[in-house]
C-alpha cells in the first residue's frame, strides 16, 4: 500500500508542472485562479443595502494594461424557481452601485473601461467595491426560504511579456447560456489542450469554442426576509415572569426572610383570587 501511495503521488509530482503553462502565459491556469478573490458578499433584507467586495490582483510578471472589468446581476435563484435578471426582468431592482470613477447604478457596472490608466502593476491589488441596492418589492426569499441572486464578472486586458503580446479575455459561467457551455463540453476537436492556442480546452471544456482564455468565478448575494425578533423578546420576558414568580413562592416558603415583598405578594394574591373567584352554585 505505502508503494502504491508513493507512486502515485510520485506521478502527480511529476505531471504537476506539465499541467500548468508558462506563469508568464496570461491564461497559466494558476495565475488565473488568483486574479479575482471575493472578500465579502451581502446577505442582506429587501430594502436594505450592502458592499460586495473582492480582489483585483495582477499575479504575473508584467503589468496588465488597458484593463476592462465588468461586474452584473443575471440570474435570480430559489430552491424552487429561476429566473434570468435581463431585459424581461420586470422590477427596477436589485441593482449595483459603483463609486467614482466608474460612477455606476445599473445591473450592470463597468469599474474599468480599457483606458490606458486603467492598468495594475506587477503584483498590485485593488479592492474593488460595489453597492447592492434592494426594494421591498422585487422577488426575494422568505424568513425559511432562502434566496440568491448571482453575479458575473467579464475581464479583458493587453499584456507584453517580453515574448509576446496581445489582449486576452476571461468570463464568468453566467455570460453563456446552457447551450454554449455544453456545446464547449462536447465540441473539443482535434488536439484540443491546455497548450493549443487555436483549440484551447480546460479539462473537458473548450475555451476556443466558448471565445475567452479562461474562467473567472460567479458570486452572489442572497435577499430574504428577516427572522422577526417578537419572538425572542416574548421569551425573554417569558423567562423574567417566571424569575420572579419562582423568587416570590421562595419568598412565600420562607416567612420572614423578606417581610415586605411577602406582605406585598401575599395581598397580591387575595386581590388575584377575588377577581377570578368563581360563583358557587347553591343546591336546591
Amino acid at each position: 500500500m505505502r508503494r502504491v501511495l508513493a507512486l502515485t503521488l510520485g506521478i502527480l509530482l511529476v505531471l504537476l508542472p506539465v499541467a500548468r503553462a508558462d506563469p508568464n502565459d496570461p491564461r497559466d491556469l494558476l495565475s488565473v485562479s488568483h486574479l479575482i478573490k471575493v472578500v465579502s458578499s451581502p446577505q442582506l433584507a429587501p430594502g436594505n443595502s450592502g458592499a460586495f467586495v473582492f480582489n483585483f490582483t495582477n499575479p504575473y510578471d508584467f503589468p496588465m494594461q488597458n484593463v476592462t472589468l465588468n461586474v452584473s446581476i443575471y440570474r435570480y435563484a430559489t430552491i424552487e424557481e429561476t429566473a434570468p435578471v435581463d431585459a424581461s426582468w420586470r422590477w427596477a431592482y436589485p441593482r449595483l452601485e459603483a463609486p467614482a470613477p466608474a460612477m455606476c447604478t445599473a445591473r450592470e457596472c463597468r469599474l474599468h473601461v480599457g483606458s490606458p490608466i486603467d492598468r495594475l502593476n506587477v503584483n498590485e491589488t485593488l479592492r474593488e467595491q460595489v453597492t447592492v441596492l434592494t426594494s421591498a418589492d422585487m422577488p426575494h426569499g422568505t424568513v425559511f426560504a432562502q434566496s440568491s441572486y448571482f453575479l458575473r464578472l467579464w475581464l479583458e486586458f493587453d499584456f507584453n511579456n517580453g515574448t509576446a503580446q496581445g489582449r486576452v479575455t476571461f468570463a464568468s459561467r453566467g455570460y453563456f447560456t446552457d447551450q454554449q457551455w455544453q456545446e464547449a463540453r462536447t465540441n473539443r476537436g482535434p488536439g484540443c489542450g491546455p497548450f493549443n492556442s487555436t483549440n484551447r480546452c480546460l479539462g473537458s471544456l473548450n475555451l476556443t469554442v466558448l471565445g475567452v482564455d479562461g474562467l473567472v468565478p460567479d458570486a452572489s448575494f442572497g435577499v430574504k426576509e428577516p427572522f422577526p425578533v417578537w419572538p425572542f423578546y416574548g421569551l425573554l420576558v417569558l423567562v423574567v415572569v417566571f424569575l420572579i414568580l419562582a423568587f416570590l413562592f421562595w419568598v412565600e416558603e420562607n416567612p420572614g426572610r423578606y417581610p415586605r415583598i411577602e406582605r406585598a405578594w401575599l395581598g397580591l394574591k387575595g386581590k388575584i383570587r377575588r377577581i377570578v373567584r368563581l360563583p358557587r352554585i347553591r343546591k336546591a
